[in-house]
């Protein structure tokens, strides 16, 4: 009898409590992703533990207990909201809330406790999830971990990405330059270096991204000319706190710094060309007043300061401006000592055969940026980027060996050394604007207008014959530019315009329509002026001459009394002066349409197509080619795709998904494939081919995605590309020097796996802790099988009947283990990072028999030690290339003979930043 009274008790004590309790409960939707709802958002009662976390659907509900209360709404990455509200005893209240990035929402109270950019992993993985259409990120907080310095590498961390060794050439399933696409905040941006399509992402440091995306699979609202990805850098834009941070960090590289380096006499150590225009106005006369020969110094330690603000002004009620502000310098000394046998053949004979081949870099990089977004309401944003980024390359080469055309004979050799300086500027300017039009319309544009202006100033090349049977040193003579000065200048115009319309079927919230219609425009256009001369010092017998003293011959004494005259390529009478020309310009307007529709709650269906018009002209002028006289004027090109585009997305459950994206695009010639001017390195020379065609690509992928907790993704994809009428390196006949173009080749298919995983090895954060700590896991892998079928002509005879694809790595690795711990202001942050590239293929063998190049495979492993004392002061220290493997390319013959090798050293670096 007692028992059951005190039953009875505790029934009535837990019915009086639960009618002291109503639920609040209602759907938190994502400001960023057009009102879509928020899996994994916190809410919670203020000041205690009750809450939880929201669904897949972004629903959440829980009991609170009755009166005044404080409901918090949370994301990371996201800015906190505190909203007020009135809980009755038994009745339920619905609260639903908006969050986002860049501000927060409330509609009673709110109180904005935090901002925080959208750059963290869990963020950039839940819009992963969330997206209809295939696409892997990188935010700045990744980066961060893995020591991370450019966009170039920050791409190599995406499954399938890999960086050609000594280029600003990334690969993306063993496509290659040609292949990809790069844009800036969605909008295209133009190369920087004549011999490329797109710029080199090393330009682009990490302190003025917010994140990166890399899209492997192509949707209508995508440039058509794609096949491998298209790369998009997304520029920081400020949120939250007024800040201001300062970085500075200084490394040491074990090969390079402390030692003896060579420096070109009349550049600089801030890395400004003194002069891009040649001074030569008459061939009789030598106005050029710097040294032929390098100074000598020390390598000192490189240097990288930073210094970036931001802060946002309240203008009304519901205006207001962000400013961002980011400049930085940093310059970085290495050395290379290797071999570079640039054309041995089968039977182990050779053409050049240089046994010491020696290196000296010296490269600075500028960047200005400043990104300014004016929210007028909360329908209207308009947003202006400024970036400005000023780079510069100065290399000697100076190697030493056999060369046949000049020194073959017993004890007689040669000696060469190249002294190069290359300056980059690329300013850009970008208007974006984004307007929601009641509950159904989203219209945004974007326009840019860049310049780019890249200057080869003065490069300055000697040879010497090196005789040990009488103990001389004698000019080369006879061949030209043995002995010349070289100057090239190339600007480029480049204009580009977006518009977008999205109408949805119902509200734009997720939960509210079944459909939404996507249409746009855009429209490009790039004109590019190149001029190219060289001033060759035409010696008319051998002569003697001190490698270290070579201005006592190459003087204007010399050249009056006959020992050597001044020419060009195009001789020395009239039209002398004349520079080697190409000029070129490019449209391009397409139209596109998307169609997004849930066909069942768990089938999501993207179709879309693209029509895109393409006209390409080229002319030029050589003295070995003009188009004028070989063509009757410009090389005219024009194409029209009709490209369609399918991605379905299939949620098997909440954690569970598959996609499946198929598609067509193309690939057109690039400028500087199209225009046969020769550029020359020391070892080798590069020609265009006018009679390039473009290519066609179909590409289909299968991916699995599981999310088994918030920051955690593991997926598998499978992926095959079929490529008609190929473009690829080839190398061609020469006497000596390697020589290279481009040609349709044949048809490539290539076929392939990928698999990620990012997992927690260990977590621990309680509610009455007072620090957090994991370990974290990321890992990526691809596994590739490709080949290409050639097409044999009377121009393009290859070796063998068929090749892998050029740059494709057949093993790719890319791991990381991660250990964080952070504890109020303090945190600290160790991380070990590998990759692996496989052998791939650097260029196809079509000379009598002469078998294909390779690069062998490269581990790279990078530590990296964080730690940041409190909210101000942090320190970094990284160890990058810690195995330190020797970069080798060799003939793909059963004894792999070696046709250059060098190492590049270890890179230990110490940086401190501080936040006023």
């Amino acid at each position: 009898m007692k028992k059951l009274l005190f039953i009875a008790f505790l029934s009535l004590c837990n019915l009086a409590f639960s009618q002291s309790k109503g639920t609040v409960s209602g759907v938190v939707t994502d400001k960023d992703m057009n009102g879509e709802p928020l899996p994994f958002a916190n809410v919670f009662v203020k000041g205690t533990s009750i809450g939880g976390t929201t669904d897949i659907d972004g629903k959440y509900s829980f009991a609170v207990p009755a009166g005044n209360q404080t409901i918090v709404f949370s994301f990371v990455g996201y800015q906190s909201v505190e909203k007020a509200v009135l809980v009755k005893a038994g009745e339920t209240v619905v609260v639903n809330q908006e969050i986002g990035a860049s501000e927060g929402v409330s509609l009673d109270e709110v109180k904005i406790n935090a901002t925080v950019s959208k750059e963290k992993e869990s963020a950039l993985l839940l819009e992963q999830k969330k997206a209809t259409v295939i696409k892997e990120s990188i935010g700045a907080q990744e980066l961060a971990k893995k020591a991370v310095s450019d966009a170039a590498t920050a791409a190599t961390k995406v499954a399938g990405v890999t960086k050609q060794e000594g280029s600003n050439k990334v690969y993306v399933r063993g496509l290659g330059d040609r292949y990809n696409s790069t844009t800036l905040n969605g909008l295209p941006l133009p190369s920087n270096d004549p011999r490329f399509k797109n710029i080199a992402l090393e330009l682009f440091s990490t302190g003025m991204i917010q994140n990166i995306g890399v899209s492997k699979t192509f949707s209508s609202s995508l440039s058509g000319d794609v096949a491998g990805a298209n790369i998009d850098i997304v520029s920081k834009e400020h949120s939250g706190k007024p800040a201001v941070n300062v970085g500075f960090s200084s490394s040491v590289n074990t090969q390079t710094t402390g030692r003896s380096f060579k420096t070109i006499d009349g550049a600089n150590w801030i890395g400004v060309a003194k002069s891009t225009q040649h001074p030569v106005t008459r061939l009789d006369n030598l106005p050029f007043t710097d040294s032929f020969t390098p100074e000598n110094g020390h390598a000192a330690p490189t240097t990288s300061l930073s210094v970036s603000g931001g802060k946002r002004y309240t203008i009304g009620e519901e205006s207001s401006l962000s400013v961002f502000l980011v400049g930085s310098f940093g310059n970085k000394y290495s050395f290379r000592d290797g071999v570079s046998i640039n054309f041995l053949r089968n039977d182990g004979s050779t053409g050049n055969n240089f046994t010491s081949a020696k290196q000296y870099a010296y490269e600075t990089s500028k960047l200005m940026m400043g990104s300014f977004a004016y929210k007028i309401n909360e329908n209207h944003k308009v947003s202006w980027n400024s970036l400005f980024i000023h780079s510069n390359t100065q290399n000697i080469q100076d190697y030493y060996g056999k060369k046949p055309d000049v020194a073959d004979s017993d004890g007689v050799f040669a000696s060469i050394i190249l002294q190069t300086e290359n300056q980059n500027n690329l300013f850009v300017n970008q208007l974006l604007s984004e307007h929601k039009l009641g509950e159904s319309i989203d219209v945004s544009l974007g326009l840019a207008y860049n310049i780019v202006a890249n200057d080869e100033p003065n490069r300055k090349k000697n040879m010497f014959v090196v005789n040990n049977n009488d103990n001389t040193i004698k000019f080369a003579s006879g061949a030209a530019r043995n002995n010349s000065r070289y100057y090239h200048n190339l600007s480029e115009d480049d204009f580009a315009a977006k518009l977008n319309f999205v109408k949805y079927f119902g509200t734009r919230i997720r939960g509210e329509h079944k459909a939404k219609l996507s249409l746009g425009f855009d429209f490009r256009k790039t004109v590019r002026d190149f001029r190219a001369i060289y001033f060759d010092y035409d010696l008319a017998a051998p002569t003697i001459v001190d490698p270290n003293n070579v201005d006592a011959v190459l003087n204007q004494q010399n050249m009056d009394n006959g020992v050597f005259r001044l020419k060009t390529g195009f001789g020395f009478g009239s039209g002398a002066l004349d520079p080697f020309t190409y000029d070129a310009e490019r449209m391009i307007g397409a139209g596109y349409a998307s169609l997004d529709y849930q066909l069942t709650d768990k089938l999501f269906v993207n179709v879309g197509a693209r029509f895109e018009n393409v006209q390409m002209d080229v002319s030029w002028r050589t003295n070995l080619s003009s188009s004028f006289r070989d063509y009757g004027g410009p090389k005219k090109m024009k194409d029209s795709y009709f490209l369609p585009s399918l991605n379905l997305k299939y949620t098997i459950n909440d954690d569970n998904l598959l996609r499946l994206a198929a598609s067509k695009t193309y690939t057109y010639p690039q400028f500087k494939e199209v225009a046969p001017f020769v550029y020359e390195g020391i070892d080798f020379q590069e020609v265009g081919n006018a009679n390039l065609m473009p290519s066609t690509n179909y590409n289909v992928d299968i991916k699995y995605e599981m999310y088994p907790s918030k920051g955690e993704l593991i997926s598998a994809t499978v992926f095959g590309k079929m490529i008609q009428d190929g473009i690829n390196r080839v190398e061609l006949p020469a006497a000596s020097d390697n020589f290279f173009s481009f040609y349709n080749t044949g048809d490539t298919k290539i076929f392939g796996v990928e698999t990620e995983v990012r997992k927690k090895l260990y977590s621990f954060a309680g509610e009455d802790a007072d620090y957090e700590e994991d370990l974290k896991l990321g890992f990526n892998a691809t596994y590739m099988h490709t080949k290409q079928s050639f097409n044999r002509t009377a121009q393009f005879n290859p070796t063998n009947d068929d090749e892998p694809t050029e740059g494709a790595a057949p093993f790719l690795v890319n791991t990381d283990i991660t250990y964080n711990y952070k504890k109020d202001n303090k945190e600290t942050l160790a991380a070990l990072v590998f990759n692996y590239q496989d052998d791939k293929l650097f260029s196809i063998g079509s000379v009598n028999g002469l078998q294909s190049i390779y690069q062998r495979s490269i581990p790279r492993l990078d530590f990296v030690f964080k730690r940041q004392f409190n909210k101000r002061l942090g320190l970094k220290f990284s160890a990058k290339n810690l195995l330190n493997p020797k970069i080798e390319m060799y003939r793909n013959v059963p004894r792999k003979l070696v046709t250059r090798s060098f190492k590049r050293g270890i890179d230990l670096s110490l940086g401190l930043s501080y936040s006023l």
